[in-house]
């Protein structure tokens, strides 16, 4: 019996800035955000779809869909963007860009230093020693790169390709950037427009645009291609889908949306982002939606709630971050029970923070008894206001003791006792 040597050469290549899942061999991709990263297990897997519940108040929905599809630029990959609140083109002119990583690192440590500056316990000096409780993942400034690279990015001048990249919020993506990516911008007509057809709704135009992009695009795994080619992978972003600017004929429509969806991306190299105003919609209905996703997040902010906003702890978190669904593929359980450091144990106790230049997600905890900001000391007037009260109040009790002085004898045959003791 004679062996053979296996050849890499005719082995299928992942797609440029991806990795494969050691829990489950699952092919991952970024979303952009380490700590999103983690609480799914590692990444977003290829062929599902995460759903974001959208708040009422912000924006930050938005955000995470903006780090997707960034990192989608920087890894070379295909970015399909829908939008019927704003243009595609505008969502894409909006997305931040990479940090600088002489800046990054700097700008890192200097951070870390003055968090444990300000987090050194003074109540005992033994308790300084102890190991500092991380609440969040840290960020990949520098990430290891993946062999595979990509000839269209290294020729465009775009940075090494990595799983997940640092971006800086405060730095939009460079023009060179944008005539090297590859996208598909889909903005179905309205009835201002000349190609308007009322006959079809929004939600056919958009999954006839999706079918062809991953069919034709080459992304469907059905078709095959020749052995030893690398294949790109899609990401699909959805802004706000099933808002008021959708027009349909039914809005039980959106649900066979997500349906058919999911089962393009399930035979495919490519994975969606969804973002879905629920508040307008009833819990029921939230649900079935949650029911045809493979993950579902939501993001509750303390901008509209006067109960959050007044906490102490709105002071360092921005909102809550829950955890509704993760994703489960190829596997009984999530990779994320495993793999994960701020949902590992099942937990959902998650806040964010957005600073200026990054979004982060940490577990929430609330701040110590009193605070750092509160005000432990009286102040003066308040602290004199009290003094005269308790002098007063010890002047009064004096007085009524010198004037109740009369002599009380035994059993008290006298008409005007004031003690009740008297018989």
């Amino acid at each position: 019996m004679s062996f053979k040597k296996r050849s890499t050469a005719n082995a299928p290549k992942i797609p440029a800035g991806s990795r494969i899942s050691a829990y489950n061999g699952q092919l991952l991709i970024s979303t952009g955000v380490p700590s999103l990263d983690d609480i799914l297990g590692g990444g977003l897997p290829v062929g599902t779809v995460l759903l974001i519940q959208e708040d009422q108040h912000t924006s930050y929905a938005q955000l995470l869909l903006s780090y997707f599809l960034a990192q989608g630029v920087a890894c070379g990959h295909h970015c399909a963007i829908a939008s019927m609140d704003e243009t595609p083109q505008q969502i894409l002119d909006n997305l931040p860009w990479l940090a600088e990583q002489s800046t990054s690192s700097e700008q890192e440590s200097k951070s870390s230093k003055q968090e444990s500056e300000d987090d050194k316990m003074s109540i005992a000096w033994r308790y300084q020693s102890l190991k500092r409780f991380d609440t969040g993942v840290p960020a990949r400034s520098v990430p290891a790169p993946i062999p595979q690279t990509s000839k269209q990015a290294a020729g465009a001048g775009l940075p090494e390709i990595n799983f997940c990249d640092t971006f800086d919020l405060t730095t939009k993506i460079k023009p060179e950037a944008l005539q090297s990516a590859k996208t598909t911008l889909i903005n179905p007509p309205t009835c201002f427009d000349d190609q308007y057809n009322g006959d079809r709704d929004d939600y056919e135009i958009l999954m006839e645009e999706l079918q062809s992009v991953i069919v034709d695009g080459g992304f469907s795994s059905m078709v095959p291609v020749p052995q030893g080619t690398e294949r790109n992978a899609l990401r699909i972003g959805i802004q706000s889908l099933a808002s008021p600017n959708w027009q349909c004929k039914n809005p039980q429509d959106i649900l066979k949306v997500l349906h058919a969806l999911r089962g393009l991306l399930r035979f495919s190299f490519g994975a969606a982002v969804i973002t879905v105003p629920t508040y307008l919609y009833d819990a029921a209905f939230q649900r079935r939606l949650q029911h045809m996703c493979d993950a579902v997040v939501e993001i509750e902010s303390f901008a509209g709630s006067l109960k959050h906003s007044s906490a102490s702890y709105a002071q360092t978190y921005h909102g809550f971050f829950h955890v509704h669904k993760v994703p489960v593929l190829n596997s009984l359980l999530p990779s994320s029970t495993k793999l994960s450091v701020l949902s590992g144990d099942g937990s959902n106790n998650l806040g964010f923070k957005l600073r200026r230049k990054r979004f982060a997600i940490e577990t929430f905890h609330l701040p110590p008894e009193g605070g750092v900001s509160t005000r432990r000391t009286e102040p003066k007037e308040e602290a004199s206001k009290k003094e005269d009260q308790s002098k007063g109040r010890l002047v009064s009790s004096l007085a009524s003791m010198s004037l109740d002085r009369t002599p009380k004898v035994g059993c008290g045959s006298t008409p005007s006792r004031k003690d009740p003791l008297d018989f």
